[in-house]
């Protein structure tokens, strides 16, 4: 079958049935589509991963198109408190403190921007970021400025 006719068989469906079949074809696509959200991993509920438009994967607040790397930019460029980064981007506590643990344990692949690979599902979450060794002054990790920009 060509596509003028498939074209001319759905023009002589009723618009119900017409809208049925966009609808029907929109959620087929959107299976198929690396442009869909990820479920959340296990060990970091809060986090899921959205396909960019070169398909590598970044991880976002769940729920959101929030992406991790804009609250921890939040949390130590701009040194906005964590009530701060809440109110601004409509997060939670507990969902800013989720981005700012994922990134504490996957910061290599949060600051290359995008993951090509999804990170590793038995990995362990760690409290704090070590330092990296630099000549500029050391900035503090994303928890250690939400918690300065409190006082």
């Amino acid at each position: 079958m060509t596509l003028q006719e498939l074209q001319d068989q759905a023009l002589q469906l009723s618009v119900e049935a017409r809208w049925q079949l966009v609808n029907t074809v929109l959620a087929s696509l959107q299976k198929d589509t690396h442009c869909a959200l990820m479920e959340p991993d296990p060990a970091f509920p809060d986090i899921a991963f959205r396909s960019d438009a070169e398909n590598s994967w970044v991880p976002v607040v769940h729920g959101t198109s929030i992406h991790v790397k804009t609250v921890v930019m939040a949390a130590t460029e701009w040194e906005w408190s964590r009530e701060q980064i809440a109110e601004e981007y409509g997060l939670s506590n507990a969902q800013v403190d989720a981005a700012l643990v994922f990134y504490n344990t996957h910061h290599t692949e949060v600051n290359g921007a995008t993951l090509t690979e999804l990170p590793r599902q038995d990995a362990e979450p760690t409290p704090e970021l070590k330092p990296q060794k630099s000549s500029k002054k050391s900035p503090k990790t994303p928890i250690e400025s939400a918690e300065s920009a409190k006082v």
